[in-house]
């Protein structure tokens, strides 16, 4: 017997027709595979069987506790045994962060598919361009159902939690570079010659110099006693900042030296938080234990960056997909799509290319064969940043080697 399914959505019930009783009647052991299209406000779900017979066309839930507890209901009806339901969706962002951590929490494997994986097994299975929930509900489940190794996919608690804070730590050197840029902006007003003097305005000295005399006019006067208490402050230093502190043609003003002092604040603020973050990054590269931070130049910091936004390097089937999801495949660089001074058409994951960018520079450096190979680019009349996009393609193809292998680096195999 059919079993009819009501729920009420926005006002309107909705009545559903499965035959998900029929076949638990046939088939106790029978595999089911949903597939969950993220919104914002509300889920749509498809679902087939391992016999690749549509179970549930389209069910749609809010994204609040009662729509979650619905869906609990849905999965029970399907099988009672958690494990003979699996669950896919796209890993599209910060919608499907609490929808995966609830179906974890009730038992179900959940799986995360990259957008780019999908829109490949739509054109594979010949689909039209257009696309409704249900039918794409319908293509993750049908992908769910006929991959081989499903558990390349599976999502995990350790890189979803790696992913918010390598994206959280950016905002906030986000946020700091901001403070600074006012920083800077406000020594210009208040006491532009400092800048002649003094090779990095951002030192701790700097900062705790103009903390306690955030003016010009305030420092020059000053007694050198106490300008002596201040640390890394040399007796000649500070003579030769007291004596253009005399001399400035920079204005002055309580609210300008207010502002100065809470920007400072700020960017120290930003730096405690950027490196507790970092901490709690450290830790979980050393639970990952992978082999990407054994490439010279690539960190902590670059490393987590490189695999949150992967998830797992089998995402990929072959490093021309990792270029493709990072922005750096060939078609962006030999198409035209460039101006001359090699700026980057903003495509793929900017974290990943920003990483892979920041990562190719420091290779570069450190790595004989790297440094080798954008010497090379460069002689042949390539403009810097290409051929340092040059060497972030060459890099993406050992990082997937070493991912793949789980073999750490060796510049010897180089070639």
């Amino acid at each position: 017997m059919d079993v009819l399914f009501r729920v009420r959505i926005q006002g309107k019930e909705c009545v559903e027709r499965t035959t998900a009783a029929n076949h638990l009647e046939r088939n106790q052991k029978l595999m089911f595979y949903v597939g969950i299209d993220i919104a914002k406000t509300k889920h749509d779900l498809a679902c087939m069987d391992e016999t690749g017979e549509t179970v549930i066309t389209n069910f749609r839930f809010a994204n609040s506790y009662q729509g979650f507890h619905q869906l609990k209901i849905k999965l029970e009806q399907l099988s009672p045994i958690t494990q003979d339901v699996q669950i896919a969706l796209e890993s599209t962002g910060h919608y499907n962060y609490n929808i995966v951590a609830f179906l974890r929490e009730i038992g179900y494997n959940v799986f995360a598919y990259n957008p780019f994986i999908i829109k490949q097994f739509a054109k594979s299975q010949s689909l039209r361009k257009t696309k409704t929930d249900t039918k794409y509900t319908l293509l993750i489940a049908r992908k769910l159902r006929s991959d081989v190794t499903p558990d390349y996919y599976q999502t995990d608690k350790v890189m979803d939690e790696l992913k918010e804070l390598t994206r959280y730590q950016n905002r906030l050197i986000q946020s700091r570079s901001k403070c600074k840029n006012l920083y800077i902006r406000l020594l210009d007003i208040i006491f532009p010659e400092i800048n002649s003097y003094v090779s990095n305005l951002h030192s701790h000295f700097v900062y705790e110099l103009l903390t306690k005399y955030p003016s010009a006019q305030k420092i020059a006067r000053a007694r050198v006693s106490s300008l002596l208490k201040i640390k890394r402050l040399t007796a000649d230093k500070a003579h030769q900042i007291q004596e253009i502190a005399k001399q400035t043609i920079g204005n002055t003003s309580t609210v300008l030296s207010l502002e100065l002092v809470q920007l400072i604040e700020s960017i120290k603020h930003y730096d405690k938080q950027i490196n507790q973050v970092q901490e709690e990054i450290n830790l979980l590269m050393i639970e990952l234990n992978s082999p990407i931070t054994s490439i010279p130049g690539i960190g902590s910091r670059l490393g987590a960056i490189i695999l949150a936004e992967m998830k797992t390097i089998h995402n990929f089937r072959n490093p021309n997909q990792l270029q493709a999801f990072s922005g750096l495949d060939p078609a962006i660089y030999q198409s035209g799509q460039m101006d001359n001074t090699g700026h980057m058409v903003k495509r793929g994951s900017s974290y990943l290319r920003y990483a892979l960018i920041q990562a190719a520079k420091l290779i570069s450096i450190y790595s004989p064969h790297f440094k080798a190979y954008l010497k090379l680019k460069i002689s042949q009349g390539k403009h810097y940043n290409v051929a340092v996009t040059l060497v972030a393609k060459k890099l993406i193809r050992v990082i997937y080697h070493l991912l793949k292998t789980n073999q750490t680096f060796d510049e010897a195999k180089l070639r």
